[in-house]
């Protein structure tokens, strides 16, 4: 690290501190980066292959959770520097563990969704047996009332 007055020169020193500065910037900027395009790359293919399960089995449940979850860390682990048998190690606990992580994760989120669509459901049942509607159902109902008048 450079210390203050290490050059006797002025101009020098903040020469030297303004290239330390912009050095340890880029090296930050360039891991944030780096971590947002690997966050990015799990993420899209979690989601691509929950996905693709759901639509190959023709049902939303856990199970599409969990083998998105395990291929996921699976490929992960492949990835992962090393010889090939730390390699098969690291694929074999990706797929334990994105699976034991994703079962309960998918569990709560098919719960949740389940409590959301039983919501929807009783607001749309009594939605129609004649309360106020807001929004853009209420204009339309108004218009057609204007209209038939």
């Amino acid at each position: 690290m450079l210390k203050l007055g290490s050059t006797p020169d002025k101009r020098e020193q903040y020469r030297l501190m303004r290239d330390a500065m912009e050095k340890r910037f880029i090296r930050v900027t360039r891991g944030s980066i780096v971590g947002g395009i690997r966050l990015g790359m799990f993420t899209a293919g979690f989601y691509g292959l929950q996905n693709l399960l759901a639509e190959k089995r023709g049902v939303h449940d856990v199970f599409n959770v969990v083998g998105a979850g395990s291929a996921t860390a699976a490929a992960f682990g492949l990835i992962m520097p090393g010889s090939l048998q730390w390699r098969a190690r690291n694929v074999v606990l990706g797929s334990v563990l994105g699976a034991a992580i994703c079962f309960p994760l998918g569990w709560i989120h098919l719960k949740l969704v389940e409590k959301a669509n039983e919501g929807n459901m009783a607001a749309k049942s009594s939605g129609e047996i004649g309360e106020a509607k807001s929004g853009l159902g209420a204009a339309i109902d108004r218009l057609e009332e204007n209209l038939n008048k």
